[in-house]
């Protein structure tokens, strides 16, 4: 999933690349011989790719620009297919822009919108696979694992707690079935008699240790915090909808369109 998303983040940085032109006006996050990446655009690619960090974001556009002016300059043939595939893509990044720069910084999606909006279509959001919330403790030494495994069971609040959060590499959060190792998937997902504290497994010299604090059956419903970016994405992309639709009659109104040699309005 993630390979995805990186994929088509290269893909739209490199045509909208292709389509921007020196520009010095605004915030400059980035440039590449005087090609420039806006701290607007930079909002943008987080907001439609918000798993992918500012910097990875910039990255990604100055390797593509690098390239891209690289192409240029050796003038890099194109097949009419291609040419057409990109004169499209381009024409639609272009309309997006268009329509972004004219509303996108003045729509605002509120707290209020995203929960009523969750309230309404709750449907939409069940997990399709199982999952847990847990604490992934990667240790060196399988004596050093056992004697957090003692602590994690003994204490469950309180400093001898915190200091092995502190003290060594730990993965707090989310997993789904299937993103982990098989091993671990094993432990976490299958009959555990109901143990919360798993391992330590062995796996290329390193010894995992698991602490299961929730787990979560396929087909339960997703907490809003987990979808909320999501949520917030699509209000905003119905925000823009309307907005794009009201720029159509505008245009309409002051444009002269003839279908079939015939003038409409």
């Amino acid at each position: 999933m993630m390979y995805n998303k990186i994929t088509v983040l290269f893909a739209a940085i490199f045509l909208f690349g292709c389509l921007q032109k020196k520009n010095n006006s605004g915030n400059v996050s980035a440039s590449v011989n005087g090609v420039f990446f806006t701290e607007a655009m930079l909002k943008r690619a987080v907001a439609t790719n918000p798993d992918i960090r500012a910097n990875e974001h910039i990255s990604a556009w100055i390797n593509n620009e690098l390239l891209y002016q690289a192409a240029v300059r050796m003038d890099v043939p194109l097949d009419l297919k291609l040419k057409s595939t990109i004169k499209k893509i381009s024409r639609s990044l272009t309309i997006k822009t268009y329509i972004d720069l004219l509303y996108g910084g003045s729509l605002k999606i509120t707290n209020q919108e995203i929960k009523e909006y969750y309230k309404k279509n709750k449907e939409q959001f069940f997990r399709h696979k199982p999952a847990a919330r847990i604490n992934h403790f990667i240790i060196s030494d399988k004596k050093e694992a056992t004697k957090i495994k003692s602590t994690l069971a003994k204490y469950k609040h309180g400093k001898k707690r915190d200091e092995l959060f502190i003290n060594n590499r730990v993965f707090s959060g989310m997993i789904i079935e299937g993103t982990l190792n098989k091993n671990l998937d094993k432990l976490i997902f299958t009959k555990r008699k109901k143990k919360n504290i798993v391992g330590p497994l062995d796996l290329k010299n390193k010894f995992h240790l698991i602490e299961i604090l929730e787990t979560f059956p396929k087909g339960s419903p997703l907490g809003l915090d987990l979808v909320y970016d999501e949520i917030y994405q699509r209000l905003i992309n119905k925000k823009l909808a309307l907005k794009k639709d009201e720029v159509l009659d505008s245009l309409r109104n002051k444009a002269e369109i003839v279908v079939n040699n015939k003038t409409i309005k």
